[in-house]
């Protein structure tokens, strides 16, 4: 048997300094911050932009009228998606 230290009797180091820990902190709660109107708008419009597929689908069958469809669809989908967590504390 070898007499080397055993790596579990060593004590593991701080992850990050404090320092760092701070400013990633800070970073993290500026983003926060920031995303809250995106949040706001996204949610607001996937509740908002369903009333725009009756017009949509009523118009008919033309290729713009598909199009459109299509569009609002895409854009729905990024409006549930940015409003999802709004108020979610």
């Amino acid at each position: 048997m070898s007499n080397a230290p055993s790596t579990l009797d060593t004590p593991l180091p701080d992850e990050r300094p404090d320092e760092l820990a701070d400013a990633l902190d800070a970073v993290r709660s500026a983003l926060d911050t920031a995303s809250k109107p995106f949040e706001f708008a996204g949610f607001w419009s996937a509740v908002v932009l369903p009333a725009l597929y009756v017009p949509v689908l009523v118009g008919g069958g033309v290729p713009e009228q598909r199009a459109a469809f299509g569009l609002l669809l895409a854009v729905h989908a990024v409006a549930l998606v940015a409003g999802h967590g709004y108020r979610n504390d």
